[in-house]
C-alpha cells in the first residue's frame, strides 16, 4: 500500500498514512478532532510494477545484465574510442558558442569582419 501525506489546515498538522489507492481523501485530524485532514501531494506515491520490461532503461538494465564480461569490457573500450572528439571538432565548438553567446552588434560585426571579439 501507498504512502499519503494529510494536512489539517485550521491545525496545521501533518502526518502520512499508508492506506489503499482508493481510501478516503479526508479523515479525522487527531488534534483538532474535525475531518479537515486532507491527502496533498508532497513526494508523490511511488509503486513497482512487475512484469516484462516496459522502458528503455528498463530493457538496457536487463540487456546489460545479460552481456558476458569480455564482450561488457569490449563495448565499454568501443564507447571510449567514440567518445574521443578531435581538435578540429572542439575549435569548432568553442567558436559556435562564441557567436551564439554574442549580442546582435557583435554578430553583424563577426558577419562583416569575421573576427570575434
Amino acid at each position: 500500500m501507498p504512502t499519503y501525506d494529510f494536512e489539517c489546515e485550521p491545525c496545521a498538522y501533518i502526518t502520512e498514512v499508508r492506506q489503499s489507492i482508493n481510501g478516503p481523501s479526508t479523515l479525522e485530524c487527531p488534534i483538532c478532532k474535525q475531518e479537515t485532514l486532507k491527502k496533498i501531494f508532497i513526494s508523490p506515491p511511488t509503486m513497482f510494477v512487475r512484469g516484462e520490461p516496459s522502458t528503455i532503461g528498463q530493457l538496457a538494465e536487463r540487456n546489460t545484465s545479460k552481456l558476458g564480461k569480455y564482450e561488457l569490457e569490449a563495448r565499454k573500450e568501443n564507447d571510449k574510442i567514440q567518445n574521443v572528439v578531435s581538435e578540429e571538432v572542439k575549435k569548432k565548438r568553442q567558436q559556435h558558442r562564441a557567436i551564439q553567446s554574442m549580442t546582435p552588434e557583435q554578430q553583424v560585426k563577426y558577419i562583416k569582419t569575421g573576427e570575434i571579439s
